[in-house]
């Protein structure tokens, strides 16, 4: 697989929880110069890659952002379009594309739709209206459910609505109004994503004063259950710890993050990986103009992962996927042992019941999914 990231960092507003690279009330001279050095990066990365590797096609294409639709429907056909102009694209790539309900037409998702996205990531986040205020959103969850509709009447066969859940002041029947809402909808796909409180974030400052009291790690717990068994009883099959699909219907370009995989990257802030290769671009809109502008790259860091390092996050992330990973195959990948790299907590943990092995390939009992990230700490390398 070889997916391809594209950021799209504008946004009307910023979210108080958001640390993502975005910028807000973009200036017209600002969106036109962007998208110019974006198209720029896009053809030079491409035409190196299509030109070193030409046999491989990109299995998948994500828009994200900030907020991708925030540009017009006909610049957004014209980037995907000098995708395709410059690399093969497999004839079933995922093309997915992110946007937020507010301000988003039918003919603009129709327009998307017919332009080559076969995928939409739908940021409702709530379908509570009070909880959608205190998360600083500017839609309600009648809009959020007319977009859905519309994307529907647009073409779009495979819709992701993504959720988040242990908000301050939120109630479990609340998030029981969710899920049952987004289950009704009947989407492809759904995130359940617990809110975290980032550093340097509106959020974090009132944290910090005591006006925000994050919601317990065991409350948080519960929440993740009943979306498990909510969603679940409509046919949505947890396939990653926050992540619902129906069979068929798992989100590619995130399952090759998730398995190590290979993918190119180009925006403001994003991050690309080949083969253990990892690279970033500077995060503010403004000054990627000027790096792309002055020097033809926004390249400002990348780093080469040793085995060990690989391991260590094929480990943290596989342990989410409930496939797992596999022990021969990473082994016969990164050209070291992994099973001996991991033995002694790898034993201990099997013994335990909290990970299961069978015909080498490791994943975590059901029961141990709520504390995965602990268990791949004590896993890791």
């Amino acid at each position: 697989m070889l997916g391809l990231y594209v950021h799209i960092p504008f946004c009307v507003r910023r979210c108080p929880y958001c640390d993502f690279a975005i910028h807000i009330g973009a200036k017209d001279d600002l969106v036109t110069e962007y998208v110019a050095m974006l198209r720029r990066e896009l053809e030079n990365t491409l035409a190196a890659h299509a030109q070193s590797l030409p046999e491989q096609p990109l299995t998948s294409i994500f828009f994200g952002g900030g907020t991708p639709t925030f540009l017009s429907a006909a610049t957004l056909a014209e980037l995907l379009q000098t995708i395709h102009d410059t690399i093969a694209v497999a004839p079933d790539a995922e093309i997915s594309i992110e946007a937020n309900p507010d301000r988003l037409e039918e003919d603009k998702l129709t327009a998307l739709h017919q332009a080559g996205w076969n995928r939409l990531s739908l940021g409702v986040q709530s379908f509570d209206d009070a909880a959608l205020k205190r998360l600083g959103r500017t839609h309600n969850a009648q809009q959020g459910e007319a977009v859905f509709d519309g994307a529907r009447r647009a073409g779009f066969d495979n819709i992701s609505l993504d959720l988040i859940y242990a908000l301050p002041g939120q109630s479990r029947a609340s998030w029981h109004n969710t899920l049952e809402r987004t289950v009704q909808l009947e989407p492809e796909h759904v995130s359940c994503y617990a809110l975290t409180i980032e550093e340097g974030t509106p959020f974090a400052k009132r944290a910090e004063r005591g006006h925000l009291i994050p919601v317990e790690d065991d409350n948080q717990a519960v929440l993740m259950q009943d979306a498990q068994e909510i969603l679940q009883a409509a046919g949505l099959l947890r396939y990653e710890v926050s992540n619902y699909a129906r069979p068929g219907r798992e989100c590619q370009h995130n399952l090759n993050y998730w398995r190590g995989g290979n993918y190119l990257a180009c925006g403001c802030g994003a991050h690309g990986h080949l083969n253990g290769q990892r690279w970033w671009n500077e995060r503010a809109a403004p000054r990627y103009v000027q790096l792309m502008q002055e020097k033809n790259s926004a390249r400002v860091g990348e780093e080469t992962l040793t085995p060990r390092q690989r391991l260590s996050e094929i480990v943290m992330l596989g342990l989410r996927l409930r496939e797992g990973f596999s022990l021969p195959a990473t082994s016969q990948r990164l050209h070291l042992d992994a099973r001996h790299e991991l033995n002694g907590e790898l034993q201990d943990l099997t013994q335990r019941g909290i990970l299961l092995e069978d015909a080498g390939v490791v994943r975590l009992a059901p029961a141990a999914i709520p504390v995965a990230d602990a268990v791949a700490a004590r896993l890791i390398p």
